[in-house]
């Protein structure tokens, strides 16, 4: 870490900016398909992704301990449900260090550059691949805005909403910002807080 770092943390913040990715990961994540937990079928799917259902699971794209479960195709695009969710076939075992490098990339691309080899690659693509198409459906939002128009629009409405509110608390949170500074300025040591 070099000093210069500490300059994104001596700025303000903005609830708007830093939280709209949260607020639409959550409105789609609300509404994503879910899939039951059957430890029969989870025990299917782990084995068809040559993982052992009863002992620890390694992160399909390094093969180093599973730490947490990676979504391969991202719950949002454009702020959207991007046509899949929690569902088993979406969810792989993964190392945090994986799931944090892929983020929101597609994976089949991350796994090539994680999988130099290309017969290694073709390998697990290929199971990975089965995984997904037994174990995950794309399901259509044009279905569900068809079918409850209503409650399609007002869900869009209610995000927009908050999205309002949140520049809003972003424009009071300014001002409040401007009076503390001020009590701050008067009680600052010179030349900055003392070691």
């Amino acid at each position: 870490m070099k000093k210069h770092s500490i300059k994104f943390h001596l700025s303000p913040y903005s609830i708007h900016q830093k939280r709209t990715t949260t607020i639409n990961h959550a409105f789609a994540s609300a509404i994503a398909p879910v899939d039951e937990y059957v430890e029969a079928i989870v025990g299917d799917a782990l084995r068809l992704l040559g993982q052992n259902p009863d002992g620890d699971l390694f992160c399909v794209y390094c093969e180093s301990p599973a730490e947490t479960w990676d979504h391969l195709i991202g719950l949002v695009q454009n702020g959207e449900l991007r046509g899949y969710g929690h569902q088993i076939g979406n969810l792989v075992p993964c190392c945090s260090k994986c799931n944090s490098e892929k983020g929101a990339k597609d994976w089949e691309v991350y796994l090539g550059k994680k999988l130099l080899d290309p017969s290694a690659f073709a390998e697990k693509r290929g199971r990975i691949a089965s995984y997904r198409d037994r174990y995950a459906a794309l399901v259509s939002l044009e279905y569900a805005k068809k079918q409850s128009p209503d409650d399609w629009t007002r869900y869009g409405q209610i995000k927009d909403e908050i999205f309002k509110l949140m520049n809003e608390a972003d424009d009071v949170a300014a001002r409040l910002r401007d009076t503390i500074k001020q009590s701050y300025e008067k009680q600052k040591p010179v030349g900055g807080p003392s070691a």
